[in-house]
């Protein structure tokens, strides 16, 4: 089974989704955040959803959107050092 997102955000055909991952490191296991994103269109031709490899002046703006709330996510969700 694949690792599914925490969060998603979406505007329009733009998207960032919020992974949480974990590594593991010599002082333990470690949970860390990731943000995909994807602005993709339908093939007129075929059917199917591609990946958009450039976008209009508008998408550029919901991509910076959901980009913005991906990362005012992950800052909010951090996770702090307990103090000793």
């Amino acid at each position: 089974m694949k690792n599914q997102p925490e969060k998603t955000f979406r505007a329009g055909a733009c998207s960032a989704s919020v992974f949480v991952n974990e590594k593991k490191t010599e002082e333990g296991t470690r949970s860390f955040r990731s943000i995909a994103f994807a602005c993709r269109y339908k093939d007129e031709a075929t059917g199917e959803w591609k990946d958009a490899g450039s976008m209009s002046p508008n998408e550029a703006a919901r991509a910076l959107i959901v980009l913005q709330k991906a990362l005012e996510h992950c800052v909010l969700h951090e996770s702090v050092p307990k103090q000793e």
